[in-house]
């Protein structure tokens, strides 16, 4: 057997090792990690945070969810002890899987000299301890904390996106964050984070659907209300839509977030085909038109867009929100990712 066969089994049994443990893996012996740094170089081998491989197969197998909890697990299993905190708490409580605000490992430190980055390593100062709870063996900031510290920290979406999914995940409403962020005093941020909590709407039913009301206020229009219930006109069933204004002349409109999770996601389909799942939105649409509320469609593409989505908006006479410059958030740079 040659040295490059002996090397890669070698590799393969400490990755195996590793996965078994559903973390990436962290070699500390310098021939390895020199092994593993050229399977990186050659795209077999990915490496998402510094001095953490996995294999670029077993990654492409992971979701969004998964290859942020097995990189936030591996650190934790690495520097045992340390409490995550801001962005990486929330993937570990589950109220987010955007990789984009993965970039960094955040963490709470009790020393002000130990804040700042440090690599990958985003340490965050606490003055007092905040309140914790351990998830899959990883030590986090409680719920309500890390709703609030992701509101201080964190451009407006995605704090929006991660308070609407963690008050709907912890069955909260947006009054209980609303008491809590109230409650804190001369926090750096915290005026962001009690405009988040007014606005965090528990009712959106995905992170798409958050991200898009996050777009349209910032875009200047008045919040919508969502999952709003109509009664059918032909069988006096139920029928919901995912967006509702209130136009200034009294008339009603409604929003439709389009997406593939909508069509092919089991979660939200009951199970149904694709062509199925597309009759029933027509149906519901024309249901809603036979009650003289117009629909509006709109892509997540449009929303990341904006232009797309503030030209629907304005065609359809969607009302402007007269108080948009009470936003704290105008002129704000997020330094978290």
């Amino acid at each position: 057997m040659d040295m490059q066969t002996k090397t890669q089994q070698r590799l393969n049994a400490l990755l195996q090792w590793f996965y078994a443990r559903r973390c990436l893996a962290s070699p500390t012996a310098p021939k390895d990690r020199r092994a593993l740094q050229r399977r990186v170089r050659s795209g077999s081998v990915v490496m998402p945070y510094k001095g953490h491989y996995i294999g670029a197969e077993e990654w492409n197998k992971l979701s969004y969810a998964e290859r942020i909890i097995w990189s936030l697990r591996s650190v934790c299993r690495r520097y045992q002890g340390i409490v995550l905190c801001g962005p990486s708490a929330a993937a570990v409580h589950g109220f987010t899987t955007s990789l984009k605000t993965q970039r960094y490992v955040h963490i709470a430190v009790s020393k002000r000299s130990q804040a700042g980055r440090h690599g990958f390593i985003f340490a965050h100062y606490y003055k007092d301890p905040p309140p914790t709870c351990e998830i899959d063996g990883m030590l986090v900031t409680d719920a309500m904390q890390t709703m609030m510290d992701c509101g201080r920290t964190l451009d407006f979406v995605n704090a929006f996106e991660i308070c609407s999914m963690g008050l709907r995940k912890c069955g909260f409403a947006n009054k209980a964050l609303q008491g809590f962020v109230g409650r804190k005093r001369r926090l750096w941020g915290i005026i962001r984070a009690r405009f988040v909590a007014e606005c965090a709407d528990p009712l959106c039913e995905n992170g798409g659907e958050a991200v898009a009301v996050a777009a349209i206020i910032e875009l200047g229009y008045k919040q919508p209300q969502t999952q709003v219930t109509f009664t059918s006109p032909l069988d006096g069933r139920e029928i919901r839509g995912d967006f509702c204004w209130e136009r200034d002349d009294g008339s009603l409109v409604v929003g439709e977030l389009d997406g593939r999770r909508k069509y092919t996601d089991p979660a939200m389909t009951d199970g149904a085909e694709i062509s199925e799942v597309i009759m029933r939105e027509k149906d519901r649409e024309s249901e809603l038109n036979m009650l003289q509320i117009p629909v509006v469609r709109f892509q997540m593409e449009h929303v990341r867009k904006r232009e797309p989505l503030r030209q629907r908006l304005e065609a359809s006479r969607i009302p402007h929100d007269s108080n948009v410059w009470r936003s704290p958030f105008a002129g704000f740079r997020c330094v978290a990712y």
